[in-house]
């Protein structure tokens, strides 16, 4: 299983490995360490979806609909992703940039930030069945890698829930018992 996949099924719990070889003292002892997959900070909200979503999917999080594209890491540095929000609310209701967030391998949270023609992603109230587009661009200041895509929509009220993507092109969800 790929270390992105590790860390979005099982992103509530830290994960360690070390592994050693060598059968005595006069022996060489070669020791390998794994990435660390670090708790996620802020932690992930307690009812995120267990399977996460790929980009691409266009998901239902109550009274709104959000898509992502596929991640891109410009010659910079900076990782972008196109996100939709669709309302299906009756009434008006704000986004802000802290609803969104990209969590890295080391469980860093970045939100969008502003840069060269791009506004940050975030800071809209979307009318009654309206599309809001948009950039998610965000500068990683470490070598931790981008593994998922957290938008909480809880706090704009009860019927708008939290909804995660990751990054990982191989992640195929487990099939299902029905």
């Amino acid at each position: 299983m790929k270390r992105r996949t590790l860390v979005a099924l099982l992103a509530l719990t830290p994960l360690f490995a070390v592994a050693c070889s060598g059968d005595d003292i006069a022996t060489t002892t070669s020791t390998t360490v794994a990435p660390k997959v670090g708790n996620p900070d802020p932690p992930l909200p307690m009812d995120v979806n267990t399977i996460p979503y790929k980009p691409g999917d266009l998901v239902a999080l109550g009274n709104a609909s959000i898509q992502i594209s596929t991640p891109v890491t410009s010659d910079d540095g900076t990782f972008s992703i196109d996100v939709s929000i669709t309302s299906g609310a009756l009434d008006p209701f704000t986004v802000t940039p802290q609803m969104f967030r990209v969590y890295t391998l080391d469980g860093k949270s970045y939100i969008s930030v502003a840069g060269p023609g791009i506004q940050q992603f975030g800071d809209y109230t979307l009318q009654p069945e309206e599309v809001y587009k948009g950039t998610f661009s965000v500068k990683i200041p470490t070598d931790s890698e981008p593994v998922m895509f957290l938008a909480d929509l809880s706090p704009i009220g009860d019927r708008y829930f939290p909804g995660a993507w990751i990054f990982d092109p191989n992640f195929t969800p487990p099939a299902s018992d029905g």
